[in-house]
């Protein structure tokens, strides 16, 4: 059966709105890495969502083209010449340039689908794109295919939550590896979890959808026949939100590893429930190692325990260990690293809380935390119990370290809050307590997990420009440090002593990048204008009212 509808398609992936992102590392990559394919730095992350809708459009066009235009700055133009259909897809994060890319496409005259968790009926792009898809392009993309080779298309598909064997399987020979400091694969989607803040499960769903391990398996197979042997994120959104299901995830990722001869070092989203004393997820720390996850991203948000009851998160409360030792747990368990993600700005918090919220990220063993301000999202409780109150003030940008709160807070300004947070920032990367916390996050990694991983990535050109570009003075100052952990536990010149100095290397990289925001969100928050209400708290503003 002849499936064709067009000659050529190309897949347009979007600038994000801003380098200044928490995880875009822009000024690391841009002032130690090699430059991609068209000389412009590399990106963390490969637009793995339009990897697998190129591998399922082969079948309808003749020709493909998969474009990421944060690392390929030809001109719109250039990009779709001779395309049939223009398909884009982005996140909130890249509304702005998506919307600015989606009329330029329509100023050539081509045909628009545009797709992606940007999208909703108050999109702007509503009136730019000639079709669009809402939720999981799986389960309306055949429908749309279908109407667009009859001639009978609607302007916008909505879809629902598809069956896992009917994810899309990425192709990651659609894309220049070298151009990507990380791959991505993506396992399960869903979330059981209640977090007030969070968007996932009305996007995703509650229920844990697990894609079918030969398709994980082919996605390794393929990384690994295509020369990748770097770090792997597992873009679940939460990898253990089903603990037996996720025992047998990772026992089979241990399989594919060893199947293909390489267990490549991964990290994932995950909750602290993996702390728990349970037999299941003393099964789940132990498969988490045998997998070799080098790296978890934590939620803990914050070590006020009422803003923790406020927003739902009683995950963060299970059992009798305190958070700091819940992180430290999980490190001597696993061997693997805890990132953080912390918010300020629920209700409960207040100027004087900040200094908690300080004190605990500096006492654990988490150098990587990425600190921001509580936004309400669509699709979440927050944003509906903010609106009905008349506390929203402004949609988000999606870029949740971007030093703006879109509500007004309880028990301080919105000015504050901002102030607060640049507070924060400048504390918890300050030299001294991150160090400290690389410190401890060096004497508790399994350096085993990344011995091999970290072997093959000897340069010596990054390790100069570490130690002789910007803050080279800081990382000589702890650098002793590291080098003492490192022989103390591996002994000298072994590959566990590599690997440990490899990992404080990266950190110390990866601190650049964490003090430019700083300095972004120093220039921001001076140039901004409030108005008087922005100088006000919610408790002031009502009794002003009164």
């Amino acid at each position: 059966m002849n499936k064709s509808i067009g000659s050529k398609a190309v897949l347009i992936y979007p600038e994000f709105d801003t380098q200044d992102t928490f995880w875009s590392y822009s000024k690391s990559l841009q002032m130690y890495a090699p430059l991609g394919e068209h000389g412009l730095p590399k990106r963390l992350l490969p637009p793995l969502g339009l990897m697998g809708l190129y591998n399922y459009l082969k079948p309808f066009y003749e020709q493909l083209c998969l474009v990421d235009r944060n690392v390929d700055p030809r001109p719109i133009a250039e990009i779709i010449d001779g395309a049939d259909h223009v398909f884009m897809g982005g996140m909130l994060a890249q509304e702005k340039h998506l919307l600015a890319d989606a009329v330029d496409v329509k100023k050539l005259g081509k045909i628009l689908i545009v797709g992606g968790t940007a999208i909703s009926p108050e999109s702007p792009l509503n009136e730019v794109a000639d079709y669009l898809l809402e939720n999981e392009a799986e389960g309306v993309i055949a429908e749309l295919l279908q109407d667009l080779k009859a001639g009978l298309t609607k302007k916008y598909y909505k879809g629902g939550f598809v069956q896992p064997e009917h994810f899309f399987q990425p192709d990651y020979a659609a894309i220049n590896l070298q151009n990507y400091v990380h791959m991505a694969v993506q396992i399960s989607r869903g979330c059981p979890e209640n977090c007030e803040f969070c968007d996932i499960p009305m996007r995703f769903g509650k229920a844990y959808r697990v894609t079918p391990w030969e398709q994980t398996a082919a996605s390794f197979r393929q990384m690994k026949q295509l020369g990748w042997t770097g770090q792997v994120f597992v873009v679940d959104d939460n990898f253990i939100a089903n603990p037996r299901k996720a025992v047998e995830v990772a026992k089979n990722l241990y399989k594919i590893g060893e199947d293909i001869g390489y267990h490549h070092p991964k990290y994932t989203e995950l909750t602290l429930r993996l702390a728990d004393e349970s037999i299941v997820m003393n099964d789940l720390r132990y498969w988490f190692r045998k997998a070799n996850f080098i790296n978890g991203f934590y939620g803990v948000e914050t070590p006020n325990t009422a803003s923790l009851r406020e927003t739902k998160k009683l995950q963060n409360l299970r059992g009798e260990r305190s958070l700091v030792e819940k992180l430290k747990f999980i490190s001597e368990q696993t061997g693997a690293g805890v990132m953080m993600g912390m918010i300020y700005g629920f209700d409960h918090d207040t100027n004087e809380s900040v200094d908690e919220f300080i004190e605990f990220v500096n006492a654990t063993n988490a150098p990587i935390v990425m600190a921001g301000l509580l936004n309400a999202l669509p699709c979440t409780d927050l944003m509906t119990r903010l609106k009905k109150q008349g506390r929203m003030t402004q949609a988000t940008s999606g870029n949740n370290s971007d030093g703006i709160i879109n509500f007004i807070p309880y028990h301080f300004s919105a000015q504050q809050a901002e102030q607060n947070y640049l507070r924060i920032l400048n504390a918890i990367y300050a030299p001294q307590a991150y160090f400290e916390r690389v410190m401890r996050h060096l004497q508790l990694i399994d350096p085993a997990l990344q011995s091999h991983y970290r072997s093959g990535n000897k340069s010596a050109t990054y390790l100069v420009k570490i130690l002789t570009k910007k803050y080279a003075w800081i990382y000589w100052r702890f650098l002793p440090k590291a080098l003492h952990i490192a022989k103390a536990r591996c002994g000298f010149n072994t590959p566990g002593y590599v690997a440990i100095l490899a990992e404080y290397f990266s950190l110390c990289g990866q601190f650049t990048h964490f003090r430019s925001q700083i300095t972004v969100q120093k220039r921001n928050i001076a140039n901004r204008v409030y108005q008087d209400w922005q100088r006000r708290s919610w408790q002031e503003l009502n009794k002003a009212v009164e």
